[in-house]
């Protein structure tokens, strides 16, 4: 956050206050939420698996990628790529 702060020419604490205004999420929040959007058109392509899905989206460990997933989409990966 702080490399982005430095490029907007703003303070890291006024980028997070922009960002929450604009959006009502965190800058971490906003991250985590365009990773699960990219995460989402991966799994509807039926191309790879759940892991690799979340490796591939950023995600650390796949069990986390899922946990997020599931508050996020109310469903879990695996529902959402049988509907």
């Amino acid at each position: 956050m702080d490399d982005i702060a430095g490029s907007l020419n703003m303070s890291r604490v006024q980028l997070y206050r922009k960002i929450k205004s604009f959006t009502d999420s965190t800058p971490n929040e906003l991250i985590k939420i365009i990773r699960l959007n990219y995460a989402k058109q991966l799994l509807s392509g039926n191309d790879y698996s759940i892991s690799e899905v979340a490796f591939m989206s950023g995600f650390s460990s796949p069990s986390y990628f899922t946990k997020c997933f599931k508050e996020v989409y109310k469903e879990n990966p695996s529902d959402y790529i049988s509907s």
